[in-house]
């Protein structure tokens, strides 16, 4: 969301990236109806690419009217895809990518952990959301800082700091049993 919304950038507002944050969370609102109506969607069609770029188009069609900031298709759609694209790094069961065509689309060894059963009081909720945040945390501040244009010793230091945790968050999350 920085890369696209960064004020620095074109003069986009922060408020621009409420369009970004709803097309990447999207695709989870169907647990509300897991929740309050008893309803599991199986396969859950809201995690495949025909619905993030369709809800994409969406916004890009809706806002483009009436919003001054320039949203770029390609950053809306990149952020509908996201969500899928990181479910399919989990590893724990098949997602939908290509409903309706296909079955679900599931590779052998998860990147990331399964966040389980969505409960305040479930300790391995809490404990893989922090290994999520050491896998992704360090790849997005190094597309960050890469984007803020620093000088490659800069970022190259920041990098070989930053190395050795990211390497043992994902062999952490690796290691765990899907």
């Amino acid at each position: 969301m920085y890369l696209c919304c960064n004020a620095r950038q074109r003069g986009l507002l922060r408020c621009a990236a409420v369009p970004f944050v709803a097309l990447a969370v999207g695709p989870d609102l169907d647990y509300f109806a897991v929740w309050f109506f008893d309803y599991a969607a199986d396969p859950r069609f809201s995690h495949s690419l025909l619905l993030a770029v369709g809800a994409a188009l969406f916004v890009k069609l809706t806002l483009s009217r009436s919003v001054t900031a320039n949203l770029k298709l390609r950053w809306l759609l990149a952020a509908g895809m996201s969500h899928p694209l990181l479910d399919l790094l989990v590893g724990a069961h098949p997602v939908p990518l290509f409903w309706p065509l296909a079955g679900g689309v599931s590779i052998p060894a998860g990147v990331l952990p399964s966040a389980g059963s969505l409960a305040f009081d479930n300790f391995y909720l809490w404990r893989n959301l922090l290994i999520e945040l050491g896998v992704l945390g360090p790849v997005f501040a190094l597309l960050i800082a890469a984007s803020g244009r620093l000088r490659f010793r800069e970022l190259a230091g920041w990098t070989l700091l930053v190395l050795p945790a990211w390497a043992a968050f994902l062999t952490w999350s690796i290691a765990l049993a899907r």
